[in-house]
Order: C-alpha cells, then sequence, then structure tokens
C-alpha cells in the first residue's frame, strides 16, 4: 500500500513537478502520524484526503486547508523527541494487546513535511492540483 503524490492538470494529465520532488506515502508511521492532519484538512468526509488505497485531486480551498494542517503539524513535530512511536494499526480486533506501532524520526518527519508543503506551493502557483494516486 502506497500513495504517490504529485502535481497535475487533473488526474489522467502526467506529473508537473520534477519526478524527484513527488513524495510516496506508505503504510508506515509517517503516513500514520499525518493522517489526523491530512483528516484536519478533509473537507469531504465521504472519503479520505490522502488515501492509501484509492485516489483524489485536491485544489482550491481543499489545498489551502491541506497546507494549514502541515504546518501545523510541521509546528508539533518540532517539539517531538528525536525518536517516537505512531500507532499504526491493530492485528486481528482493536485492543490494546494488539496494536502495532513504529518508530519514526523527527528529521525524517520533518523532510516529509517539508516535501509536501512543497507541492502544495507548486500546486497553487501554477493553478493545477495536487493529486493522490493509492493503489
Amino acid at each position: 500500500m502506497a500513495a504517490c503524490i504529485f502535481v497535475a492538470d487533473n488526474w489522467h494529465a502526467s506529473p508537473a513537478n520534477p519526478g524527484e520532488r513527488g513524495v510516496i506515502l506508505e503504510n508506515d508511521g509517517y503516513y500514520w502520524f499525518l493522517y489526523r492532519y491530512f483528516e484536519g484538512a478533509n473537507l469531504n468526509h465521504q472519503s479520505e484526503l490522502i488515501d492509501l488505497y484509492g485516489g483524489d485531486e485536491i485544489d482550491g480551498y481543499q489545498l489551502h486547508r491541506l497546507e494549514t494542517e502541515l504546518r501545523t503539524a510541521l509546528e508539533d513535530v518540532c517539539r517531538k523527541p528525536e525518536r517516537w512511536r505512531v500507532l499504526t494499526g491493530w492485528r486481528n480486533e482493536a485492543a490494546i494487546e494488539n496494536e502495532v506501532w513504529h518508530e519514526v524520526e523527527r528529521d525524517k518527519m520533518v523532510l516529509l513535511i517539508q516535501a509536501l508543503l512543497w507541492l502544495v506551493e507548486f500546486a497553487k502557483d501554477r493553478h493545477l492540483k495536487l493529486i493522490c494516486s493509492g493503489d
């Protein structure tokens, strides 16, 4: 499970951003730490904003909301220790004894958020969309 994040005119168009500036989000602690911020920006609660399985186009006010949430996430991360654990799911049913945790690193998280913010700004500057393509 992974989601590719890039900038384009629409879902079917080629990426407008340089390939090395795209972001891949995996099913790991980095994605799940940011998930609450993604959903904090989500104006359509019928689907997830950044989905590891599906896809979406993000533009206009929704893009502004995502930028705001990512900036808040960056502030929060800067107050975290060098490493911390993030709940990423459960084995079988949701119960304390079935929790699955992954460790994340502050510096890597900062770089990820900065990369996402760069894509948001790139999309806004060019009046394009942020595309999330999950598999």
